[in-house]
């Protein structure tokens, strides 16, 4: 994996699909936690963590033709 700061705060990553895969599949079980026990989290932290996850899904939608697999 490869990390790159292209200006402050933004970051460009280069990875494998493996490794894409187990960073979004720990952020899914992160939030199915979080959801589960609302007391150890934020509303905001979920709804950031929530937000983050729908653009990802909405933007693998629109690489694969809205075909998910």
């Amino acid at each position: 994996m490869k990390l790159e700061q292209t200006r402050p705060g933004v970051f460009q990553a280069t990875m494998t699909v493996h490794e894409l895969s187990a960073i979004f599949a720990g952020a899914r079980m992160s939030l199915a936690v979080m959801e589960a026990d609302p007391s150890d989290s934020t509303n905001e932290a979920r709804a950031a963590l929530r937000a983050v996850l729908s653009d990802f899904d909405a933007a693998l939608g629109r690489r694969t033709g809205g075909q998910q697999g």
